[in-house]
């Protein structure tokens, strides 16, 4: 029995009690890598916010966070319990959080900090403050270490750029390979991403890629890789 992390969808980082900062990440594609997992009989965990879209078959377990740092927890109890053939880390995981929030003072161009809402995530900002100043921080690299808590599976991991030439969107999302130890990247460029079409680069180890064109393609072209990879250590 083969089992498989997938991660999908968006993560929020709260502002205040009704207010976050988001993206637009669906969570589709990993829905649908699940899915056709799932129709080849792995155990799939699948990792994904609220708003996601999820497998329509069933994933043996299904996980909802909120943030990164929720994400963080939940990969570091996962290593704690399981060993999985392969992890797919589609989630488009923020990369800062909200550290503070302060009011700016165009007057003296300073930063004060709004002493009435120490505890702003529990709190609603005023909408009588004139010009609120969110202060973020770096958020920790999920990706950056998922070799070291899972070394015995194959890991893919996904790139995001907007507007850039092929050989750019290559480059950056090769170099991101070897850096995290990745198996496999699939870079996609934002311009050409649509309700009509997915392009994307499924970059192998060795440097060699494939084009694709849809969300469909992307699940089966992923599927087929990793099923084919498992045959061939059997």
């Amino acid at each position: 029995m083969k089992y498989v992390l997938i991660t999908a969808g968006n993560t929020s980082e709260t502002i205040d009690g009704v207010r976050k900062i988001t993206n637009s990440a669906s969570g589709k594609l990993g829905s649908l890598i699940a899915e056709s997992f799932i129709a080849k009989g792995a155990k799939v965990i699948y990792v994904c916010s609220n708003e996601s879209v999820q497998p329509k078959l069933p994933a043996e377990k299904t996980i909802l966070i909120q943030g990164v740092l929720d994400l963080d927890s939940v990969m570091k109890e996962l290593a704690a319990g399981y060993q999985f053939d392969c992890i797919i880390h589609s989630m488009a995981v923020s990369d800062y959080t909200v550290a503070s929030v302060m009011s700016y003072n165009a007057e003296l161009n300073t930063l004060e900090e709004l002493s009435d809402l120490k505890d702003y995530k529990g709190t609603k900002l005023s909408s009588q403050i004139e010009n609120p100043a969110i202060i973020l921080k770096k958020a920790p690299k999920i990706l950056s270490y998922l070799k070291s808590l899972f070394p015995a599976s194959l890991l893919i991991g996904f790139k995001l750029l907007v507007n850039v030439k092929e050989e750019e969107l290559y480059q950056v999302a090769y170099k991101m390979l070897k850096q995290n130890s990745c198996d496999y990247v699939c870079a996609n460029d934002l311009a050409n991403i649509n309700q009509l079409q997915h392009k994307a680069m499924f970059i192998r180890k060795d440097g060699t890629y494939k084009t694709l064109f849809t969300k469909e393609d992307i699940a089966k072209e992923i599927v087929t890789e990793i099923m084919n990879t498992w045959e061939v250590v059997k």
